[in-house]
């Protein structure tokens, strides 16, 4: 995942544990890639892993043998959201990258991807279902757009 931070892009790993989710940082991308004090941001997933650095994807195959608490140490920009802190988080799926708002007492996040959509929408059922709202797309929609990439008349 990507996530753009004020006037940069940063790709994120969205961890989920039993009481909260961490956002680990891969790496920064675009004017301004210094530390910025606002989390209010918006992910971008296309075609990341083509400019990922080596030195990104060594952190980013290490951090799977850290526990939670090493993760957010292991960057100084990593920060967790408690799930009692969440308000609300609303996924909506689009013909190419899904957005997820997470809405807590203090912040909001905005984050899209590219992940599969179901996989997205399962993520946050099994961790905040009370709290969650998901839009997907019609079955219209989905053929509409798959008809309009593909250059094919749409047939009522």
């Amino acid at each position: 995942m990507n996530t753009r931070l004020m006037l940069r892009s940063e790709r994120l790993r969205l961890l989920f544990t039993n009481t909260r989710l961490i956002a680990d940082h891969a790496g920064k991308r675009g004017a301004g890639a210094v530390a910025g004090t606002s989390i209010l941001g918006r992910l971008s997933g296309a075609l990341e892993d083509l400019f990922k650095s080596g030195g990104e994807s060594a952190r980013r195959r290490g951090v799977r043998n850290l526990s939670p608490d090493q993760v957010l140490r292991s960057h100084r920009d990593n920060f967790a959201v408690n799930y009692s802190e969440v308000v609300s988080v609303n996924v909506m799926q689009t013909l190419t990258v899904h957005g997820i708002t997470i809405l807590t007492r203090d912040d909001k996040f905005e984050f899209s991807t590219r992940a599969p959509f179901n996989e997205v929408a399962e993520l946050f059922t099994k961790t905040l279902s009370e709290k969650l709202s998901v839009r997907r797309l019609s079955q219209s929609e989905l053929q509409r757009g798959a008809s309009s990439r593909l250059g094919l008349p749409i047939l009522s």
